[in-house]
């Protein structure tokens, strides 16, 4: 089973909001549901939320909030990652790892890491292949494989083979 959602307490609740809807919209993700006060939703399209954020949080009698908390969400691509660190620095994040591979997790493993106006360690991250997850190469790949079938189908029609 997979998780159905994680929410986090934080300190300012309208500041964290800009920031995180911010930060996740190049991956998907808009404010789904506010149901009560200071009480944020947040998810994918077609989603419910799968994010939430509330008050609460006391920073003066918890540790430092960046070494208890890491939080990574999906991208469909490489570009989306990189689209996500941008957003959550121009949003008020700090860079805590530039977008590229991180070969020590998996070969394909391409992430970005940020920590957030309250210190907490998030990350969009894409494990498919740069020629799947690489819109640039993945065109070049169909446009390559389509010219092979293409060829393959006027070979064997010059040969009435259909």
């Amino acid at each position: 089973m997979t998780i159905s959602h994680v929410g986090i307490q934080v300190t300012d609740v309208q500041q964290m909001t800009d920031f995180y809807l911010a930060a996740l919209k190049p991956l998907g993700y808009a404010k789904r549901m506010e149901p009560a006060k200071d009480v944020i939703g947040m998810g994918p399209r077609f989603c419910g939320p799968t994010f939430w954020l509330s008050p609460g949080l006391d920073l003066s009698k918890k540790p430092d909030t960046g070494e208890q908390l890491h939080i990574a969400f999906h991208a469909s691509n490489r570009q989306k990652v990189r689209d996500f660190h941008a957003a959550a620095l121009k949003a008020g994040g700090t860079c805590n790892g530039a977008p590229g591979i991180r070969e020590q997790y998996f070969p394909t493993y391409y992430a970005a890491y940020v920590l957030d106006p309250e210190g907490r360690n998030i990350e969009a991250h894409c494990m498919a292949p740069a020629f799947v997850a690489e819109p640039v190469q993945r065109n070049i790949i169909f446009a390559v494989s389509g010219a092979i079938v293409a060829a393959a189908v006027y070979w064997a029609r010059t040969r009435e083979m259909f």
